[in-house]
């Protein structure tokens, strides 16, 4: 046998006999653990003497073997313990026998058992107790506790203490019979008066807590340990401690109780050694000692105490004691959760959660939190909901986070039942319920959660839920804002400022806005600032500044769009807008939407800045994201130089803003429609916004659906209502005008009347209607309801080329073309008398206007222009038709199609012989329509033929015009 074999044996030894085992459990959580266990049973040999003196017995439990010569080695003490068995010695004998049966210095033999068996039969207490140990632990025999009743009760009447307090916990525990409290009892006290402190303890212990047929006695418990103390039982001694800490029964004697778990944990019992390091931690009876306290509960650790473990995580994770180091408070936080310490699992989770110690780990975060709520701990519910509805670690389920903060509230944990009353006030997991969410609100603020106060404030203040009630929503407010927190101080500061809903009070509210300020709220560091930024005195503007500097350490958006307003108006400094810039910047870096806006605007209206497209457009799609109106407002209508915006992007901030019923943006986004600007070209989405705008009071809007009705553009043609919108923008739109005053000329929506449709026209003229001018000019032309007069309608139609009319410019080509005289034509009559060379083209695409054709528009007009022109060729206008003619011989703002161009002017000529006022630009279209079927080819010609005998069936009245051969 090895000598450590041997160290475990005499150690063992040491207590042999004595195999009732300790009750290590805490007190008193639960009364009774495991009892004394014996590892090596003893033998009794036959002898007619009884030596406890002898060198066998004195070495194998004194545990100084190993002092002792020349009996040194494990086989020659096995070999005394063998010779004094043999002379008699029944001590030496029950040494033997544990030696044989458990191998000391030799394999085990089961002889042993039969030493200690027969030494048992004849009546030796220690052999009795050692053979019914053997039998309730089940070693090297069956497990059979009704034998090991038999024989510890034998040796219990042979007055053996010890067989009698494991015999008591049999009974206590139901082991070998049924459970029996008084017997017991009753075997507790005869352990100890036979001797076994350990019994006393446990009588203490029954009545201490009581049980059936043994009434619950305190005081009589303590004088139990009393003498379990003071006969050295350590589970006695801390008892005792923890009964004078107390003071219930005895005095309270902190210092007192502190030498009895001194004592209890001089023998290594966990739990003295546990609360002795709490009173070392606090102070308590002893001189604190941090470092003391934490060695005693590492001491009480490692020997596997679930509470000292998680003690012991604390400590590391506080630093208390110990150098701070989280990766061992995990470390011990999880030993003390394996174990079943709830706190010790909320703590674990709250590491894992967090990444403290280690890695985050959201699975073992919702693992660990669950287990400790559902052993009860309100934190870890209350923290387990908060998890469950934001679908950490997981899906999210608001049903069962409403659960958790439920049983978490039932525990009166306040934060719960604001988060039960947050959830029913946002609707969140079930319909919003602003009554209960005040009931809940109204529970966690009285039980002093701040949060709950403050929203409870909130709800009386604003009348949700409940009556308003602004005098106990300040109550609220302030209890919130006295109990330290932040936003409560800040609401008040601002209540009592503004005098909103109280008394003002400018001083009482800059001194609840400087404790916020005080306690770090960003928000109220700003507000504070710019409150000293209004006075004159250098102090008060230079703490201003600091205060700013501490809002903007916090990346706190808002201040930095202070200090930037600081530096441009020179408040508190001097004027530096370069300065001032370097702030908003950053401000708008961070996300600060008022920065965001004044880089917007700046930047894309030179407003301090050089104007710089590219950075307009960054910081007013930031600004727009965010929902800022007026950066919204400038990306949908483009910046005024450098237009870097697609047409998409205009029209995506046209629609957000059309969407909030802004009726200037429903009238623009109706434009990109008709337009096709940055969307599809749909006449019918068009028609909807137009409408929109109209009904909220837009003129232009109005404007544009009359035109929209008139022409049948979107799906509607209605005549009256078109009359009904333009009437309604006649007062001050010209478009409006003229389109009032052709709808009394053509008799559209009303009855003809020439006289006020050329008072219309005239107004729609003046105001700058060139359409307007030309009508007036087609009047005079035609003598439609006034004297026939070519010289006014020339007047009339120079005036209305003039203001940008294309079809009046077309009349005054075909008069130059007829003028004669040798006069060359202008620039711009070259354009429509088909003189200038046409432009090159891809196949069937539109192509780009020419730079002599200063008549026509620009960019996505030209197709919508094209397009308003063909709408007046096809209800008769000849002018229009010309137009509408050289347009697609040209490709401009439409596919370009020769013959169907050649075909229009063909139709013109049947329109302006029609009518004698007309009939002077006969001749000129004529000459016109040959230059551009000159251009044709013999295929084009065909077509060109066929398409205008499908005009005359579009177009009533006209005749075919053929080439003559």
């Amino acid at each position: 046998m090895t000598v450590t074999a041997a160290a475990r044996f005499l150690s063992l030894a040491l207590i042999a006999g004595a195999t009732c085992p300790a009750v290590t459990q805490a007190f008193p959580s639960a009364p009774f653990g495991s009892a004394h266990r014996a590892v090596f049973p003893s033998t009794s040999a036959v002898a007619s003497f009884d030596d406890p003196t002898s060198p066998c017995v004195l070495l194998a439990t004194a545990g100084s073997w190993f002092s002792l010569t020349p009996l040194s080695t494990p086989v020659q003490l096995r070999a005394t313990c063998a010779a004094e068995s043999t002379k008699g010695n029944l001590a030496a004998r029950v040494t033997y026998g544990q030696m044989v049966l458990f191998g000391f210095a030799a394999p085990p033999d089961d002889t042993g058992l039969a030493i200690l068996t027969q030494l048992a039969a004849e009546g030796d207490a220690r052999a009795q107790r050692l053979v019914g140990t053997l039998y309730r632990d089940g070693y090297r025999v069956p497990r059979d506790p009704r034998v090991a009743r038999v024989w510890l009760g034998r040796a219990v009447e042979g007055g053996d203490g010890r067989s009698a307090d494991t015999l008591g916990l049999m009974h206590y525990n139901g082991e070998g019979g049924p459970v029996d409290f008084a017997c017991a009892y009753r075997l507790f006290v005869r352990a100890a008066r036979y001797g076994d402190p350990h019994g006393a303890t446990n009588a203490g212990r029954m009545l201490l807590v009581g049980r059936p047929g043994v009434p619950g006695d305190e005081a009589g418990s303590v004088g139990w340990f009393i003498h379990g103390a003071l006969h050295g039982d350590a589970d006695a001694q801390f008892l005792l401690g923890m009964a004078m800490l107390r003071g219930r029964v005895v005095s309270a004697d902190a210092h007192g109780a502190a030498g009895w778990l001194a004592a209890a944990a001089a023998q290594k019992q966990p739990d003295a050694k546990a609360v002795l390091a709490e009173l070392y931690l606090s102070g308590k009876g002893v001189s604190a000692d941090a470092r003391r306290g934490f060695s005693l509960m590492a001491q009480a650790a490692r020997n596997g105490l679930a509470y000292a473990q998680r003690r012991t995580g604390d400590l590391y994770a506080q630093g208390t004691g110990v150098a701070r180091n989280e990766a061992l408070a995990r470390e011990w936080h999880r030993k003390a959760a394996l174990n079943g310490d709830a706190t010790a699992q909320f703590a674990l989770a709250v590491q894992y959660r967090m990444g403290q110690g280690g890695p985050v780990d959201a699975d073992a975060a919702v693992g660990w939190m669950r287990g400790a709520a559902q052993a009860g701990v309100a934190a870890a519910q209350n923290d387990l909901g908060t998890m469950l509805q934001q679908g950490e670690g997981g899906r999210r389920d608001l049903e069962e986070a409403r659960l958790w903060y439920g049983r978490a509230s039932e525990q009166g944990l306040g934060i719960a039942s604001y988060n039960l009353a947050s959830l029913a006030y946002a609707g969140l997991g079930g319909p919003r319920d602003l009554a209960l969410a005040y009931r809940l609100a109204r529970l966690g603020a009285q039980r002093g959660n701040t949060q709950a106060q403050v929203m409870l404030g909130a709800m009386l203040f604003a009348g949700e839920g409940v009556a308003s009630d602004k005098t106990e929503a300040l109550a609220w407010y302030r209890k919130a804002a006295d109990g330290g927190n932040r936003d409560a101080e800040r609401i008040v500061a601002v209540l009592y400022i503004n005098g909103n809903g109280v008394p003002r009070d400018e001083v009482l509210g800059e001194s609840y806005l400087q404790r916020a300020a005080m306690h770090g709220d960003a928000q109220a560091q700003t507000a504070l600032a710019m409150l000293l930024l209004k006075r004159s005195s250098p102090d008060e503007r230079s703490a201003a500044k600091e205060w700013l500097i501490k809002a903007v350490a916090q990346q706190f958006g808002p201040a930095y769009a202070a200090m930037g307003t600081l530096y441009a108006k020179g408040e508190g400094a001097v004027p530096d807008q370069a300065t001032a810039l370097q702030w908003f910047t950053r401000g708008a870096e961070s996300n600060d939407g008022v920065s965001q806006r004044v880089l917007c605007l700046a930047y894309a209206n030179g407003s301090g800045v050089a104007r710089d497209a590219a950075k307009a457009q960054r910081w007013c799609t930031a600004a727009a994201g965010a929902g800022d109106t007026l950066a919204m407002q400038q990306l949908a209508s483009g910046f005024a130089t450098e237009p870097v915006l697609s047409s998409a992007t205009r029209a995506y901030w046209q629609w957000r803003l059309a969407s909030t019923g802004d009726a200037a943006y429903e009238s623009m986004l109706a434009d990109s429609y008709d337009l096709g600007r940055g969307v599809a070209v749909d006449f019918g989405a068009a028609l909807y916004w137009v409408r929109r705008a109209a009904a909220h009071g837009n003129v232009d809007a109005q404007s544009a659906l009359a035109s929209h009705l008139f022409n049948g553009l979107g799906g509607e043609f209605d005549d009256r209502e078109a009359l009904e919108w333009a009437s309604r923008a006649a007062t001050t739109s010209s478009s409006a005008m003229d389109l009032t005053g052709e709808a009394y000329l053509y008799g559209r929506g009303v009855a003809r009347n020439p006289l006020i449709a050329r008072s219309w026209l005239e107004k729609a003229a003046a105001a700058g209607s060139a359409d307007g001018a030309n009508e007036l000019a087609n009047v005079y032309q035609t003598g439609n309801g006034v004297a026939r007069d070519d010289a006014l309608a020339a007047q009339w139609y120079r005036k209305a080329a003039a203001l940008g009319s294309r079809q009046a410019a077309i009349a005054l080509a075909l008069l130059e073309q007829d003028g004669g005289g040798g006069v060359a034509p202008t620039a711009r009559a070259q354009y429509w008398l088909a003189l200038e060379g046409e432009p090159s083209t891809n196949a069937g695409q539109p192509i780009a206007t020419t730079s002599v054709a200063v008549a026509m528009q620009e960019g996505d007009r030209a197709t919508w222009a094209a397009l308003s022109t063909l709408n007046k060729a096809l209800t008769g206008s000849p002018f229009a038709q010309v137009e509408t003619g050289i347009l697609f011989w040209r490709g401009d703002g439409v596919t370009r199609d020769r013959a169907l161009g050649d075909a229009w002017l063909r139709r013109a000529q049947v329109s302006f012989a029609a009518q004698l006022g007309w009939r002077r630009f006969l001749e000129p279209a004529r000459i016109v329509e040959a230059r551009v079927r000159a251009s044709l080819t013999e295929a084009e010609r065909v077509r060109a033929d066929l398409l205008t005998e499908n005009l005359a069936t579009t177009i009533p009245g006209i005749k075919v015009v053929t080439e003559k051969k």
